[in-house]
């Protein structure tokens, strides 16, 4: 039955490869590496997708994260964030001198659940780190904005999966105090390594345009902060800029991936997607789903890989508060995150993935189920 190996993410500029490559060249003689016009636009475009005031580009997601949480001085202080996710949202937290406490899920969409949360809240809390998990936004977050509002503490966005997603008209990057995006290789949009910060907040872009550039002061020579070089060149902010001028090309072709496997899956007794957002428009960054305790995870996901050569992933594990790194909170019972993880597999939504091959992995999952349970 095996029709093509099916592949992992890569990256994906459709025709403007001859563009992009006359552009490079454009760079190489001007000998401006940084800091030129690529960045500029680059932070335009991101200023439409996020649609907030302020856009800066940095050099990773994980750096994203930090600047934006070193602005919030949270030195000592507690940030509340899932432990699904990867270890650079925790990672960031520790490194900006603050302290990750890790709040349970909701299952139906492994995003934060409202009352862990407000269990988690105390008076060394800073603020919350909200992750759009796989770019789907769940409207928890108007309710977690505005407890945010009440309390005194900030609301982070860890959108490194949501380029692009929107909630009730309200754009990922733009719903808390900060959001920070990835650009890594895998990612909905990708400059191979990068990321963003985006911002309404006029006192935060100012701090971490200057952290990215080693602390200096924005309107002289001096340095004001303990930063360091940060900076994403040009060639990568070139990249960035063509990939979000395909936005909407590359959304509305997960979008119809997503529909298909939603449609199908539907009627599917021992894989559950996770719950379909009333007025979200989401970037399925991945297509993740819930596979019933039927299933043993591992045979399931190395027949698919045999027999038909269909790569299915799963996110994150172990989670961030079992990780050595997250020394004694390995302990902390987070049940909703932990039945998760054991259960979670992801279909692939990327560019690379025509409706055909869509209905060929949904074929290859009827005949694995078929194949481990029966």
């Amino acid at each position: 039955m095996i029709e093509k190996e099916i592949q992992g993410a890569s990256p994906w500029f459709g025709d403007d490869h001859e563009i992009i490559l006359r552009e490079i060249n454009e760079i190489l003689k001007s000998g401006q590496l940084v800091n030129g016009k690529h960045s500029k636009r680059f932070e335009s475009e991101l200023r439409k997708m996020a649609n907030t005031k302020y856009a800066l580009a940095v050099n990773s997601g994980g750096t994203a994260l930090e600047l934006a949480l070193l602005s919030l001085e949270i030195k000592n202080k507690e940030v509340i964030l899932p432990a699904q996710t990867f270890i650079a949202s925790a990672n960031a937290i520790k490194r900006a001198g603050g302290i990750p406490v890790f709040a349970d899920i909701d299952k139906d969409t492994n995003c934060l659940d409202y009352d862990a949360v407000k269990k988690c809240i105390n008076n060394k809390t800073a603020g919350i780190m909200f992750v759009h998990m796989f770019g789907l936004l769940s409207p928890i977050i108007l309710k977690i904005k505005k407890l945010c509002s009440e309390m005194g503490i900030f609301l982070i966005e860890d959108a490194a999966h949501a380029h692009g997603a929107s909630l009730n008209g309200l754009m990922a990057g733009s719903i808390g105090d900060v959001g920070c995006f990835s650009f890594f290789a895998t990612k909905v949009v990708t400059t191979g390594e990068g990321g963003a910060i985006t911002t309404n907040r006029k006192d935060i872009f100012e701090s971490v345009k200057s952290l990215h550039n080693h602390g200096r002061n924005l309107d002289s020579n001096l340095f004001d902060l303990e930063g360091n070089n940060f900076r994403l060149p040009e060639i990568s902010c070139l990249l960035g800029f063509h990939q979000l001028k395909r936005l909407k090309e590359i959304l509305n072709h997960r979008r119809k991936i997503a529909k298909i496997y939603f449609n199908s899956l539907d009627k599917n007794q021992y894989i559950t997607p996770l719950k379909l957002v009333v007025d979200s428009s989401n970037s399925y960054w991945r297509f993740p789903a819930h596979l019933d305790e039927k299933v043993n995870r591992q045979e399931f996901q190395k027949t698919m890989m045999d027999k038909f050569k269909v790569r299915i992933t799963w996110m994150y594990e172990p989670l961030c508060h079992q990780q050595p790194v997250s020394k004694g909170q390995n302990k902390i019972s987070l049940p909703n995150s932990e039945w998760s993880i054991k259960r979670l597999i992801n279909l692939p939504t990327h560019m690379n993935i025509s409706e055909k091959d869509a209905n060929y992995i949904l074929d290859c999952i009827s005949h694995t189920l078929t194949r481990i349970i029966l």
